[in-house]
């Protein structure tokens, strides 16, 4: 029931942003196109899948809000030359297509995505967790996880799909049981619940955040991951706005990178993500300096 309300919402998010854009800045249409911007002011069109609570999601009055969301929003206030829009649609692919500008997804680094999108300068960190039954002993490292043979689902080409596909390939006599699948966060969850899989590596804010809305707490519980310790799996867990890898793309990212050390620089970043997340979970100096593409 709480899964197709939160369905519900976004499908009205949705139709929102089509007929009305006013509240996240959509612009006006003409014969199925964007009208031009005026006075020399550009449109800059970003796209988000909107579900992935509490980065980008649909509040209890119909907005897009979430950390990605205000962060993004926030860049573009510094930018007066363009006009912001954000859709809920296939980020990777509207992006892909040329339709979209930015995708603004809680997107981590891929050496394959890399190949197809123009990375900005990292927005945010986050901290990994392992995600399993209250009576299960507590997981320490992916060693744990292979010994005990555990069942972990991960979406493939996805960021945590690519760490345990390294990890295997380097350790052949202590794989991770792998299972692919593209069923939704909600989904994953409740497979360790039910048995069908037995950890889930992800997000600590996403698991915070959403447990309750799934009627989940107290059914599993969460170790957070040493990076120290654990810095195979992701030595650093920034996060990225995706453009398109073309010369306007090139350039919309030099101006974005500008906005977000400022941001850095006078605590934006960190206020953004204390207020949704709990912490602040701005980026370290050191990822601010150059691009990872």
């Amino acid at each position: 029931m709480k899964k197709a309300i939160f369905k519900n919402a976004v499908f009205a998010a949705t139709v929102l942003l089509l007929m009305a854009g006013g509240v996240l800045g959509c612009s006006p249409k003409k014969d199925g196109k964007n009208l031009s911007a005026k006075d020399g002011v550009q449109l800059v069109k970003a796209v988000t899948v909107g579900t992935l609570a509490p980065f980008m999601y649909v509040n209890e009055k119909d907005e897009l809000t979430g950390t990605d969301i205000e962060i993004i929003k926030e860049v573009f206030k510094r930018l007066p030359q363009y006009k912001l829009t954000i859709d809920i649609a296939d980020a990777l692919q509207g992006v892909l297509s040329g339709k979209y500008d930015i995708a603004v997804n809680n997107y981590g680094y891929t050496k394959v995505r890399s190949e197809s999108y123009y990375y900005s300068l990292p927005y945010k960190t986050s901290y990994n967790v392992y995600i399993q039954r209250p009576g299960d002993k507590p997981l320490t490292s992916l060693k744990d996880v292979s010994e005990r043979k555990y069942k972990t689902e991960v979406e493939a080409g996805g960021l945590k799909a690519t760490a345990l596909e390294a990890w295997n390939e380097q350790n052949p006599n202590s794989k991770i049981n792998i299972v692919y699948t593209d069923v939704d966060f909600m989904n994953k969850l409740q497979h360790i619940i039910d048995g069908v899989s037995d950890v889930a590596i992800d997000d600590g804010p996403i698991f915070d955040t959403l447990l309750g809305r799934f009627g989940m707490t107290g059914k599993l519980v969460k170790n957070e991951i040493d990076p120290n310790t654990e810095n195979f799996l992701f030595p650093q867990s920034n996060t990225y706005f995706l453009l398109t890898k073309d010369e306007k793309g090139r350039a919309l990212r030099e101006e974005i990178n500008t906005v977000l050390k400022e941001m850095k620089a006078d605590g934006t970043l960190a206020k953004i993500t204390k207020q949704f997340l709990g912490r602040d979970l701005s980026p370290k100096d050191e990822y601010m300096q150059n691009t990872v593409n």
